[in-house]
């Protein structure tokens, strides 16, 4: 079997197996590295609620409660053991060299709002809260940044899962178009916020003058 349905076949059993205790767990996991597919998860949560055996609402609310918590756990770990830590013992969390670069990239590109854009994307959105602990990010920003992009996250996939009903295994060929929408949604929504804020600093500066 190949290792990548070794791992959805491992994530499925989790949340049968579990229900809402495995969906959690699942979730915190992926949130502090371990490579778990967030997105799986979440669409066989939705599917689940489909068939009546979850509840919808209920699926939201644990995934992403699972997600901000292993994103906290992740924060946590970041602020006090700083890069020298993730450099020298990233492996055990799961994190590659790779990794931190990516999410480093995000940060110098976005901002604080690169844990939002990390948490909507499929395949980096475990890596953004490490270096939002290096850098000491104010934990109230992070923790809503944090939140929302999970919610919304969560949602989507969730979503997804439970109306294609029978059919939600084919949730994976529409992770890249979803990923890539979310990400497009975002750049528009802070493009918005820059040119609101430019706008509103060049009216203080002109009042002031």
């Amino acid at each position: 079997m190949h290792i990548l349905e070794a791992i959805s076949q491992f994530v499925l059993d989790l949340i049968t197996r579990l229900g809402y205790t495995g969906l959690f767990a699942g979730m915190f996991g992926q949130a502090i590295g371990v490579p778990l597919p967030s997105e799986l998860m979440m669409g066989f949560g939705g599917y689940l609620a489909f068939v009546q055996t979850f509840k919808f609402l209920a699926v939201v609310l644990v995934g992403t409660g699972g997600d901000t918590l292993g994103a906290v756990a992740a924060y946590l770990i970041g602020y006090y053991g700083g890069r020298p830590l993730l450099t020298r013992f990233g492996r055990f969390f799961f994190i590659a060299a790779r990794e931190l670069a990516a999410a480093d990239a995000w940060f110098a590109r976005f901002g604080n709002r690169a844990v939002l854009v990390c948490k909507l994307l499929p395949g980096v959105r475990a890596f953004g809260s490490y270096p939002a602990g290096v850098t000491r990010m104010h934990f109230g920003v992070f923790l809503f940044y944090t939140a929302l992009g999970s919610m919304v996250f969560c949602t989507s996939f969730a979503a997804l899962g439970f109306h294609l009903g029978k059919h939600w295994d084919l949730i994976i060929e529409q992770i890249k178009p979803i990923g890539i929408g979310l990400l497009l949604a975002v750049v528009l929504a802070v493009v918005i916020w820059l040119i609101a804020r430019a706008r509103s600093v060049k009216a203080g500066r002109s009042s002031a003058a």
